[in-house]
């Protein structure tokens, strides 16, 4: 019996001298996260920092882009921040009504890998002499305005990497046919969506997943046009809030993007066209054509770097930046099942 009360209280003073350890080196500004199996809280640095990531992460997850419609391969990113694609061989022959014996074909598979990129926000510096309250709302702020800019940048990656770089076999150069806008463009037409649709067919693109994503002023161009997709808006929730992004049409689900700018343009030179660089301004300006189960977006690591002002003794500042891992782009070589769908000058067009 004494020897059970003995061990019960070594026991206790055991664990009252790990909680001792961990708050004073919380106190002394250490994270502590579990001390002999004990899980003890961090110091309040770390705290705001785990704060302040999961902000961002939430409003990152909150924002809903056209990108969404692409496969989350999130779950396969190695631990390398790569990720890996297989690609199976050819389809068979088929043999109808044969006598002969029938032969063998060995499958050529292919494995390419794509490393994530690394995408840096700006650094935020909070001056102490310009928090008149504590700073964790004007944080939460900038934290979220941080997301939103990782998350644009991304966008326009995305467009371009997904985006064909000519017309092929399994690819869509289509130019629009409309009557000319204010910048003396031809507009996109609810016919250039049923060409579109056509074209789509004829090459076998798979079904299901059809997305076109359009500049938001090239998609109330088209919606304001046609009473079959304007209708569409009038059955959207009536919850007050009146959100129009999407509409269908011909099976092609029919995106809005963010802004009037997918960042995507083609130069054309006599008969020639081609997906122009990226950043390039003096192009003809296009949108993205793809299906969504050809192509994948993939989210990695995702850090904050924080100083905070007890320790910035220069800057007297809270200091806060953001980092994510990330890449989208087509799961097969290529560029397979995409297009991209210019707008014609009238210049050109005669």
């Amino acid at each position: 019996m004494k020897k059970e009360r003995m061990k019960s209280v070594v026991s206790w003073m055991l664990l009252v001298a790990v909680v001792a350890v961990g708050v004073v080196m919380a106190v002394m500004g250490h994270d502590v996260e579990e001390v002999g199996g004990v899980s003890l809280a961090l110091s309040p640095l770390a705290t705001q920092k785990s704060v302040f990531l999961s902000s961002l992460k939430e409003e990152y997850e909150k924002i809903d882009t056209w990108l969404n419609n692409a496969e989350d391969l999130s779950s396969f990113v190695t631990d390398a921040q790569v990720i890996n694609f297989p690609e199976g061989g050819a389809d068979p022959e088929v043999y109808k009504n044969t006598t002969e014996d029938i032969d063998s074909v060995e499958p050529e598979e292919t494995v390419h890998s794509e490393e994530l990129d690394v995408y840096d926000s700006q650094n935020y510096k909070i001056r102490n002499i310009w928090l008149h309250a504590l700073p964790f709302d004007k944080i939460k702020y900038y934290t979220r305005k941080s997301a939103d800019s990782i998350i644009k940048q991304e966008i326009r990656d995305a467009a371009y990497n997904i985006a064909p770089e000519s017309e092929g076999n399994k690819t869509i150069f289509m130019p629009t046919s409309g009557a000319a806008d204010s910048k003396g463009y031809k507009m996109m037409t609810i016919d250039d969506v049923v060409a579109l649709a056509q074209r789509a067919d004829r090459m076998h693109f798979p079904e299901g997943k059809r997305v076109l994503v359009l500049p938001s002023d090239w998609w109330w161009e088209l919606v304001n046009s046609n009473t079959i997709l304007k209708g569409q808006l009038s059955y959207q929730q009536n919850n007050g809030i009146i959100e129009p992004k999407v509409v269908n049409y011909y099976g092609i689900k029919i995106e809005k993007s963010m802004g009037d700018n997918l960042g995507l343009q083609v130069k054309k030179e006599n008969s020639t066209v081609e997906k122009d660089e990226q950043g390039a301004v003096n192009g003809l300006p296009a949108a993205l054509f793809f299906c969504g189960q050809e192509v994948y977006r993939a989210g990695g690591t995702m850090e904050m770097f924080y100083k905070d002002k007890s320790v910035n003794t220069e800057g007297r500042a809270y200091e806060i930046g953001f980092q994510h891992r990330f890449k989208a782009g087509c799961q097969m070589n290529g560029h397979r099942y995409t297009g991209l769908i210019y707008k014609e000058s009238t210049n050109l067009a005669g």
